[in-house]
């Protein structure tokens, strides 16, 4: 049997990989084949798998759930997506079995991760979500989106929708401080809660330094 992780990783890098050259217009060479520019969605989709392994463990959630979900949560989402009705989550959890078809990953589970991935879409809850590992993908969802690696990220990016200056990007970061901290009052579980207070913390620490250095003059050198 083939081992569900890496069929996940190879079916989504492949898409991710396609779509981000799409998206750009332009691929770099690699030793095989094109590259992207910079592949959003599957560093998005790595970090959120990293913070979900991390999680699980923490609250009790089932590894092999939460994980798997992480992995495909956005397996059908696209860079240049229309302003229409967003069915990402419902599109991705409708190939998860066919993904997993022939592997290794426990067919008893598919359920489970098909019900964590429908639930993962949004910036804030009404309600928590449950049982645990559709919260725990939720949360880490969220968490990749929050800190220094979402820096990284968004910058990397932001040039394919919008011409990228420091001043607009000190605009539009401490908007999205805004949103982050509504994200973190939203986490589902405490070790979440508390990871995503110590991000928003970072951020706010980031964004103050950056308007200081590019907005106020600059202290004269110590001879």
């Amino acid at each position: 049997m083939i081992n569900w992780r890496m069929k996940c990783e190879v079916v989504l890098r492949a898409r991710t990989e396609a779509d981000a050259i799409r998206f750009w217009g332009k691929s770099h060479p690699g030793p095989d084949g094109p590259v992207p520019v910079f592949d959003y969605r599957f560093e998005h989709t790595l970090a959120t798998v990293k913070i979900a392994c991390w999680l699980a463990p923490l609250v009790g959630a089932d590894l092999d759930i939460v994980e798997c979900a992480a992995w495909l949560h956005d397996c059908r989402k696209n860079l240049n997506e229309g302003k229409g009705k967003d069915n990402h989550a419902q599109d991705a959890s409708a190939v998860v079995e066919e993904i997993l078809d022939g592997t290794d990953f426990p067919k008893a589970k598919i359920p489970a991760v098909r019900h964590a991935i429908d639930h993962h879409v949004g910036l804030k809850l009404t309600r928590k979500l449950e049982p645990v590992e559709t919260a725990c993908l939720w949360d880490a969802d969220k968490l990749s989106k929050i800190g220094a690696a979402s820096l990284v990220h968004f910058l990397c990016i932001a040039g394919g929708f919008e011409p990228v200056h420091t001043a607009g990007v000190i605009e539009r970061g401490e908007r999205w401080l805004e949103r982050a901290r509504v994200i973190a009052a939203c986490m589902n579980t405490k070790p979440a809660r508390k990871e995503a207070e110590r991000r928003v913390a970072f951020l706010e620490a980031h964004y103050r330094q950056l308007r200081r250095e590019w907005n106020d003059p600059m202290e004269p050198a110590t001879p």
